[in-house]
């Protein structure tokens, strides 16, 4: 709500997917010399940039269109935001430049001071707005800041030919399971996690 009382429809958070950008994903398992096994997983018309990390990753198209699906993150500006160290909310850039930290939303309390995530940071000029926003974040809010990040591994479907596909977090260190794994999204290791008091004119 504005100065003058006015409701203002918050903005679609840049990470968050569309019901239209889904796109089929036609997988198959190749033989490939390079890989451990001598066979990958791949898609039946492969393209260079459908490998990152050296892992597959599910293809969305990324123009924005249809239904907001708010339970879901869009794979690709996902993986942006975490390669790329870029707020959730607004793609800027996430990393605060007077404290050289990033800050990170939590719906819950944590004790631990290093761990792996999968949501991107939210900068500090947002995350008024994401407590606004966010049912969830109205009722328990928690920030939290780190200094910078390591990419851990993927969460991702893991193709088992011996059994039905399962979702599991796969560390970059396990170039088999990659090999079998379509990637949903990049998950960091991150250390030195601190909380922080934010102000907010809810």
């Amino acid at each position: 709500m504005d100065s003058h009382g006015t409701t203002i429809a918050a903005r679609v958070p840049y990470v968050v997917a569309y019901n239209k950008e889904t796109v089929a994903l036609d997988l198959v398992v190749i033989h490939d010399v390079w890989a451990l096994s001598g066979r990958r997983l791949s898609y039946t018309d492969p393209r260079a940039d459908d490998w990152n990390l050296s892992v597959l990753w599910a293809r969305q198209k990324c123009d924005r269109r249809g239904k907001v699906n708010y339970q879901e993150m869009h794979t690709l500006r996902q993986r942006a935001c975490m390669l790329h160290r870029l707020c959730q909310v607004c793609e800027g850039p996430a990393l605060d430049p007077g404290t050289g930290r990033l800050s990170w939303v939590f719906h819950e309390k944590t004790h631990a001071t290093t761990g792996r995530l999968s949501k991107p940071p939210t900068c500090m000029r947002c995350i008024p707005e994401a407590l606004d926003a966010c049912p969830r974040l109205q009722h328990q809010a928690h920030v939290y800041t780190s200094p910078d990040y390591k990419p851990w591994g993927v969460k991702g479907i893991v193709v088992s030919p011996s059994g039905p596909p399962t979702l599991h977090d796969v560390p970059l260190t396990d170039c088999h399971t990659l090999e079998y794994t379509l990637a949903r999204a990049l998950i960091v290791h991150v250390s030195d996690l601190r909380p922080e008091m934010v102000q907010n004119d809810r």
